[in-house]
């Protein structure tokens, strides 16, 4: 059987076609759609045996994944992700378990590796986000967070100090904002205050704190504008917000680096520092 014409033909077309299907999908697709947009070198690399085994599927279900999104098999849907590892792709994950590794193997007895190697991965994901980060999307961000009338901010976990400088920035631009902290049970009563003119940022990592996915849930319904930091595009974030930005902290030890997130929050807050005094430069004459 032949790929459908319609078959996307690159890695970039594929991941647009997955993020806007997933709903739809059944929950073992859905967990092949999460591995092949986290982790798509080893969707390139690995056979089907071993990635049913990694989504504890069945392999005749990695067959009618590809065949769900147009693909004639598996191996004709694996030439897109082999296509993007040719067109020199970095093999990010593959310098993500590098790390793990040497961290593994050398903290106990040499504390000074745990500074060398999370110093490493964090340059590793600052690198990737400068590659992954579109220009367009970080202005669009600026201009969303610049229109709202007041910007509600919420992280729990390891996004909280993300979020605690995001809202901590937005004040030194004397921008009205609010953390939304969980302190005293207010949460949901603050969160009813929003209206469409205000904006939320969310910030939230796997796994994602119950309490913050549901405050964005509520939000979306409400349609009110969302801006989230999350890992993944498949991530409960990112499907209800009307714009999100994926960072990959380097998952080398349970506690990562948040370099990268925090560097991508302060470029939100430098960046609609600017923006303002732009607009002020241009209302003054």
């Amino acid at each position: 059987m032949a790929p459908d014409a319609s078959a996307p033909a690159s890695f970039d077309s594929l991941r647009h076609e997955v993020q806007a299907r997933y709903d739809d999908l059944s929950p073992h697709l859905q967990r092949l759609a999460r591995l092949a947009l986290e982790d798509p070198n080893r969707f390139a690399l690995e056979t089907v045996t071993s990635l049913a085994q990694a989504s504890e599927v069945q392999p005749s279900t990695l067959i009618r994944f590809a065949k769900e999104f147009g693909y004639s098999g598996f191996s004709d849907m694996q030439k897109v992700f082999r296509l993007r590892l040719i067109e020199g792709a970095p093999a990010y994950r593959e310098q993500i378990y590098q790390h793990r590794s040497r961290l593994e193997a050398t903290a106990e007895r040499d504390p000074m590796a745990i500074l060398q190697e999370f110093t490493d991965a964090s340059i590793l994901c600052l690198e990737r986000m400068k590659d992954t980060v579109e220009p367009a999307a970080l202005a669009r961000a600026i201009e969303m967070m610049a229109a709202a009338d007041h910007i509600y901010v919420i992280g729990q976990r390891r996004a909280f100090p993300i979020a605690a400088y995001v809202a901590y920035g937005l004040a030194r631009l004397e921008h009205r904002t609010q953390l939304l902290d969980f302190v005293g049970g207010m949460v949901p009563q603050q969160v009813a205050t929003l209206r469409p003119t205000d904006l939320l940022i969310a910030v939230a990592f796997a796994e994602y704190t119950p309490a913050v996915v549901e405050v964005v849930r509520d939000v979306h319904i409400r349609n009110i504008p969302i801006l989230a930091l999350t890992d993944v595009p498949t991530s409960p974030l990112a499907k209800h917000s009307e714009l999100y930005f994926c960072v990959d902290d380097a998952d080398i030890h349970r506690f990562r680096p948040i370099a990268g997130s925090m560097s991508l929050a302060q470029s939100l807050i430098i960046g609609l520092g600017y923006y303002k005094d732009a607009r002020k430069e241009v209302s003054a004459t």
